[in-house]
């Protein structure tokens, strides 16, 4: 008999997002996987840290699996954890690799586990990784896809330091290698990018800070395409509400004003695949940032519960 048997009741469950279970057969209707790489971070290291700072986050004493009250004036009474499955596929082994074999490797996964039905939330991580997950699904699943970047950053570099693939070079490789049209981008914020890259990816020079400008720019672009990527940079926020990112920026959203934008997001019912990154445990000294992607997480685990 295993010694851990001899315990039961005594040890600690395993991470659970929320306490949302698994199924019982079949494929979960959420999959959850960790990208644990920062190598290619050119400020502050420190996002390999975060999917299990996150998972830790969804199942403290402070957290339950009912939906966030947060601008909304009714709350659906059953919880998340009667309204899906989840599986918590783990985290990819990728943290020392370099970017081109982590490329590899991320993109390969994701074409495996684009064949299956799930929707999938992608724990990073640098922003680095969007681009290779997104490479790895359309080849799982070809279709048109469209891209909602939440980040106060356009990632629209050529190279940074030389280098092709880095967290700040991540949309120009899409955009290169034909994975999302440029105006099929949906970006928001963008208050630290050049004035060119805003004008590139929303036709204006000036940080995007209309939300009905943007929900008209969604509302254009779901005519055009079949599955919605959505990717969360931590650093749209503003610093105060999220400190503990490698890149922080002056400025930023409010989390009612960021959970606006994901409840639009999901309404348009084309959201397959999201991603939150760019947390990093290593400057989150309060671990406040780390419930603040806690309960964006949920907010997106909510909108895939909605029919």
């Amino acid at each position: 008999m295993p010694l851990k048997d001899e315990l039961n009741g005594y040890l600690r469950l395993p991470r659970t997002f929320f306490g949302i279970p698994a199924p019982k057969s079949g494929d979960p209707d959420v999959g959850v996987v960790g990208v644990p790489y920062d190598m290619t971070s050119s400020y502050k290291p420190g996002p390999r840290f975060a999917p299990d700072a996150i998972r830790q986050a969804t199942d403290s004493e402070r957290s339950h699996s009912h939906e966030l009250s947060i601008g909304r004036k009714e709350v659906v009474d059953e919880p998340l954890t009667k309204r899906i499955t989840l599986e918590d596929v783990g985290d990819l082994e990728v943290v020392l690799r370099l970017p081109e074999a982590a490329a590899i490797d991320i993109s390969e996964a994701c074409t495996k586990l684009a064949k299956k039905d799930s929707r999938l939330l992608f724990l990073g991580g640098d922003h680095f990784i969007s681009y290779p997950i997104l490479k790895g699904l359309k080849r799982g699943r070809p279709a048109n896809y469209g891209l909602i970047y939440l980040d106060a950053h356009a990632d629209l570099y050529s190279d940074m330091g030389g280098y092709q693939l880095s967290h700040a070079t991540g949309v120009r490789r899409m955009i290169d290698d034909g994975l999302v049209a440029t105006e099929d981008i949906a970006a928001y914020d963008l208050r630290s990018a050049l004035p060119s890259q805003r004008e590139e990816l929303t036709g204006t020079t000036s940080p995007i800070s209309s939300k009905d400008q943007f929900f008209e720019h969604v509302k254009e672009m779901i005519k055009r395409i079949d599955i919605l990527y959505l990717s969360v940079d931590l650093d749209v926020l503003s610093p105060v509400i999220a400190p503990g990112v490698s890149h922080p920026e002056s400025g930023g959203l409010s989390m009612a004003d960021l959970v606006d934008l994901l409840r639009f997001s999901f309404k348009t019912g084309k959201v397959r695949y999201a991603d939150v990154v760019e947390l990093n445990p290593l400057v989150d000294t309060t671990g406040i940032t780390a419930i603040a992607a806690r309960d964006i997480v949920k907010e997106i685990l909510t909108g895939f519960a909605k029919p």
